[in-house]
């Protein structure tokens, strides 16, 4: 009788002489490998449970940030520099008009301190 190995036919009886060296060197039956899947199952289910508000949420949020969308419980804040009151006013207007945010504060009179092209800057801006 032939059996099917792999991608080779060999005799039924060389399958059962390959089994019995398996047994020698110390591969594990049929009987080990179903006791270690019934525990792996056991601990799957046990994970899946204990970490599905984990899963839920980190889900959510990758969900919101990939699809642009607002997913109820998450929020975000975004701190942006303006060079005067002006532009300010215009972009917060432009986020607020989309949607993009309920409410913009402007808060005047920014010292911005910073590293640019080598050089320490200082600039007075208006902070969104």
């Amino acid at each position: 009788m032939l059996f099917y190995d792999g991608f080779i036919n060999i005799e039924l009886s060389q399958f059962a002489a390959r089994r019995k060296r398996a047994m020698r060197i110390g591969v594990p039956g049929a009987e080990t490998f179903q006791s270690g899947s019934l525990k792996a199952l056991i601990l799957t289910v046990l994970l899946s449970v204990f970490m599905f508000q984990l899963l839920r949420t980190v889900g959510l949020r990758a969900f919101s940030m990939a699809s642009e969308t607002y997913m109820s419980g998450t929020h975000s804040a975004a701190f942006v520099t303006c060079p005067n009151d002006t532009v300010a006013k215009d972009l917060a207007r432009g986020i607020v008009e989309r949607k993009l945010a309920a409410c913009v504060n402007i808060v005047p009179a920014i010292k911005s301190v910073y590293e640019w092209q080598g050089k320490i800057e200082e600039d007075n801006e208006v902070l969104l």
